[in-house]
């Protein structure tokens, strides 16, 4: 199911509910606004600006029709996962990797001297430099790392360093070290598409760097507020054990 989707059908719930609250509680569903109008990109770059569906990815090793190619150390940690242990469960950043992967939309805004995602889950953001910066030495290890980025062509490539290792890759529990090298290439295939490919290089769990690609579509509707601290159920359900 695209975000797009997703989000169509909690309104569509949304108002079911609040029909069947009765008159006295009754409140009119919230609508879906139009996305903002599509700004020019700066001179001679390929234009990613908009709001885009993602591609839900949840399972990648089912994407891919087997396993990652992992080492002993990340083989270990994929057996012993404990899906109760989610971090976005806990409210926590998915990370630059698989919060393009999950059912809600993103918006991108390119100025000439870096790149900003918004996203709706969780209500995060994360900036791409474009001004020619390189990573700093040493590098802090955060949950977004430290994103440069350039352009080739029609695309964008991001490059990634500096992650801690509290994220996960796939909502199936991968995980993955604090040496993960993220490459990702956002290539602008149409005015309302946008071929991602991610590739994933972490020496610690993976015995060489692997690659999913996946497509964005651009999207109808604006962002929504996500505010996942707020009346969060999630963990009432986990299995921990």
């Amino acid at each position: 199911m695209t975000g797009g989707s997703v989000r169509r059908f909690a309104v569509a719930l949304s108002a079911a509910a609040s029909l069947a609250a009765g008159a006295a509680s009754a409140q009119a569903p919230r609508q879906l606004a139009a996305p903002p109008p599509v700004d020019p990109a700066p001179e001679a770059l390929p234009n990613f600006n908009g709001v885009w569906n993602v591609e839900y990815i949840p399972n990648v090793e089912q994407r891919r029709g087997s396993l990652p190619p992992f080492t002993a150390v990340g083989r270990e940690a994929w057996d012993t996962r404990v899906m109760g242990e989610d971090p976005t469960g806990y409210c926590q950043p998915s990370g630059p990797s698989r919060v393009f992967h999950t059912p809600f939309p993103v918006q991108i805004i390119q100025a000439e001297s870096q790149v900003s995602f918004l996203f709706e889950m969780l209500h995060m953001y994360h900036r791409v430099f474009t001004d020619g910066r390189e990573h700093p030495v040493p590098v802090d290890k955060t949950w977004w790392g430290h994103s440069i980025g350039r352009y080739e062509g029609n695309g964008l490539i991001v490059d990634t360093v500096g992650l801690n290792d509290r994220s996960w890759l796939y909502t199936s529990g991968l995980q993955h070290s604090d040496q993960l090298h993220l490459v990702q290439v956002f290539e602008k295939t149409g005015p309302d598409t946008i071929r991602y490919t991610v590739t994933y290089d972490d020496p610690v769990f993976f015995t060489e760097p692997w690659s999913v690609t996946s497509e964005f579509t651009r999207s109808d509707y604006d962002l929504l507020e996500f505010i996942c601290t707020e009346n969060n159920r999630d963990l009432d359900h986990f299995i921990t054990e």
